[in-house]
C-alpha cells in the first residue's frame, strides 16, 4: 500500500459550462451575474475562472493513506467529507462588489478509486483525471453531487 505521505495528483477537466448569467427565481437574487467555477482549497475558493468559459482545468492533490478497513483515504486542503465518503468540492460563485460569494457546490466524490489505480498514478507521478459536465438539465450550474452521466474517469 502507498505510505501515508504519498501523493496523488487529480486533473480535473470541467466541459459544459453554463455561461456568465444564472437566473434561479427560487434564491432571494434570482439572477446571478457574472457567474465564476472554482476549486475548493480548505475553506476558500481558488483558480477561479469565468462559467462562460469553453473549458476549465484544474489541478489538486492529496495525500493518500490507508483505513483500518483497507480502502483509501484521501487527505489535504482539497479533502472534505468523512473518511468513508470523501470528496472534492467545486464551487460556484457570483461577483458581489470586489468579492466572491459562493451560492453552489458540486461535490465529487473520491472513495471509488481502486488502490491500482492510485497506486499506478503515485508511481508514475501521472495523474488521475476526471472530466466533469457542468450544466444541469435547465442550463443551470450543476451541483450537489453530480449524476454519473456528467463524471468520467479516466484511471488506467
Amino acid at each position: 500500500m502507498p505510505a501515508p505521505a504519498e501523493t496523488l495528483q487529480v486533473k480535473v477537466i470541467c466541459t459544459e459550462l453554463p455561461g456568465k448569467r444564472f437566473e434561479d427565481p427560487t434564491s432571494d437574487r434570482p439572477v446571478k451575474e457574472p457567474v465564476y467555477l472554482g476549486v475548493q482549497r480548505d475553506d476558500q475558493m481558488i483558480d477561479t475562472v469565468e462559467a462562460d468559459a469553453k473549458k476549465a482545468e484544474f489541478s489538486i492533490e492529496f495525500r493518500v493513506g490507508e483505513q483500518k478497513n483497507g480502502k483509501p483515504n484521501f487527505h489535504g486542503p482539497y479533502a472534505h467529507g468523512t473518511a468513508d465518503d470523501r470528496f472534492f468540492y467545486l464551487v460556484w460563485a457570483v461577483k458581489e462588489r470586489k468579492t466572491l460569494a459562493t451560492f453552489r457546490r458540486l461535490k465529487v466524490r473520491l472513495g471509488h478509486l481502486p488502490w491500482p489505480a492510485i497506486r499506478k498514478a503515485i508511481k508514475t507521478a501521472k495523474p488521475i483525471t476526471v472530466t466533469l459536465r457542468l450544466t444541469d438539465k435547465r442550463g443551470g450550474p450543476i451541483c450537489a453531487t453530480p449524476p454519473p452521466d456528467h463524471v468520467r474517469w479516466d484511471i488506467d
